[in-house]
């Protein structure tokens, strides 16, 4: 961290600033490090794992180009599998014509030998709900294409499989020639099967010049909810480089379990800030650590993108019915989602404040407290790996106070945790429900583990209404009986004195 006026005001007790030497290791002790068992696609003869891309585009012309380089640049782009949630709408502007159509027509005519590698989602942009929501469609449809990887009649696109590598990027990027290979060994390198790549990326002019300065994401700021605030700077790296769990939507490479453990809340509405900040401790809860990458293997098209203002007109306007009902896409992978969309209150910005506990405990009433429990049990909630009191350690975040209290941007070290079997995909995860409430499956494990009472938002929660009745008719049958007996007792008592 820079010796500047700023720092110093924001961390007043730290006395070293510049630059700080990388640990030699992130494990606590010597028997405490990350969980690192499945190596088999470590060696590059083996590096054969399939890699999902993920793509929100809205209006981007730029997208047809991150398809065009995400093969290209492939040392084997046969394993190469995208999906894009491709948002435009009619108009003659090249912006609104479409992914794969910019990708055919502009940058491979040759296109159709990818065509079963890439699934195009079109949806009207006047439907936008902002980045998170679009990002969340992805997450769905890797969890429904996983859910059924054994049934070709029932996908929707291409098998998905725990082991895979998921990867979400922007839809104007480009890659470092071999970006697949590199990207898995530099994977690898973190030792840890819960490893999750992400930073801002460098700027698509540094593409293929190996820089050595990579960015560092370890600061936040607070507006409507928890936000990214630029970035620090790792020089050198050797391997990647844990860090406090601040994560980048840009770029997000992991094993496809993180994606099905931790999927984006299809509930953020019109979200921008709170996204990263949410899923990155979402991501540590569950066990999983966000590491900076030690070489930029995806870069950032910022000028082209950012300076095309036809990008930034999402959540405008909708497009409404004769009825005025706002129109839906009937997707097979979204369907329960939607369904449980009703029996949630609270959505966007304010949800990512009750997950977190930001600017308040959010238990001022029991509706309240009771949303607030069910958005943290929620397949979109927390996890049980770690519990926020560890999170507010790790990071350096207040969030209750919104603010900074620690510089966490150097060497840290590791949380341990206990692994469950399986990366606790079927028992803890896909058991978990879209709305919060208990299946019966969860009710059993929620017998056998109970959250600690700082995951249910530093309080201690409560009976729920049926545990209260089933008390109060266990109580009430001991009060009778006790009753009886004392009758009993004074029956016999009288019948003594008479004789």
């Amino acid at each position: 961290m820079r010796d500047t006026k700023a720092n110093r005001q924001l961390f007043p007790k730290q006395t070293e600033f510049g630059y700080v030497s990388v640990a030699e290791t992130e494990c606590p002790t010597a028997s405490e490090c990350p969980h690192y068992h499945y190596k088999e696609d470590g060696l590059p003869e083996n590096a054969n794992t399939p890699i999902h891309i993920l793509i929100a585009s809205f209006r981007d012309r730029l997208c047809g180009r991150t398809l065009h380089n995400a093969f290209r640049r492939a040392k084997d782009p046969t394993r190469i599998f995208i999906r894009v949630i491709d948002q435009t709408q009619q108009s003659d502007l090249e912006d609104d014509l479409g992914c794969w159509k910019m990708y055919c027509e502009k940058y491979n005519t040759n296109c159709l030998d990818y065509e079963n590698q890439v699934q195009i989602v079109p949806v009207d942009a006047s439907l936008s709900k902002g980045p998170t929501y679009a990002r969340s469609k992805l997450s769905a449809m890797i969890h429904y294409d996983y859910i059924h990887n054994t049934h070709d009649d029932l996908l929707d696109f291409h098998p998905v499989q725990k082991q895979d590598f998921c990867m979400q990027i922007d839809s104007h990027m480009d890659f470092h020639d071999d970006w697949d290979v590199s990207m898995i060994e530099m994977f690898h390198r973190t030792e840890n099967d819960y490893a999750v790549l992400s930073t801002y990326v460098a700027d698509i002019k540094q593409n293929n010049k190996d820089p050595k300065n990579v960015p560092n994401l370890c600061m936040v700021e607070f507006t409507g909810s928890i936000r990214n605030w630029g970035t620090k700077e790792c020089r050198d790296l050797i391997k990647p480089k844990l860090t406090n769990a601040m994560w980048g939507a840009g770029l997000s490479f992991h094993r496809c379990h993180a994606e099905l453990a931790v999927p984006v809340d299809p509930y953020l509405d019109n979200v921008f800030d709170g996204e990263e900040g949410s899923r990155g401790i979402r991501f540590f809860t569950h066990g999983y650590d966000v590491y900076t990458p030690d070489t930029v293997m995806v870069t950032h098209d910022y000028h082209n993108h950012q300076g095309n203002p036809v990008v930034h007109t999402w959540g405008r306007h909708g497009t409404k019915d004769e009825k005025g009902n706002v129109a839906k896409h009937d997707w097979k992978w979204n369907k329960e989602i939607e369904s449980a969309r009703s029996n949630w209150h609270t959505f966007g910005s304010k949800r990512v404040n009750m997950l977190l506990g930001v600017g308040s405990a959010f238990d001022s009433t029991k509706l309240v407290k009771e949303e607030r429990d069910r958005i943290r049990k929620s397949r979109y909630g927390l996890g049980t790996k770690r519990t926020l009191d560890q999170v507010i350690e790790f990071t350096g975040i207040s969030l209750l106070e919104r603010k900074m209290i620690d510089n966490k941007c150097g060497n840290l070290l590791w949380i341990p945790y206990k692994e469950s079997p399986n990366y606790g995909i079927v028992e803890e995860v896909l058991a978990r429900t879209n709305d919060g409430y208990d299946t019966p499956k969860q009710q059993q494990l929620r017998a056998i583990v109970k959250p600690s009472p700082v995951m249910m938002g530093n309080s201690t929660t409560s009976l729920s209404t049926s545990d209260k009745m089933i008390v109060f008719f266990v109580v009430a049958l001991a009060l009778l009986f006790i009753k009886v007996l004392m009758k009993l007792g004074w029956k016999e008592k009288d019948d003594k004195l008479k004789q």
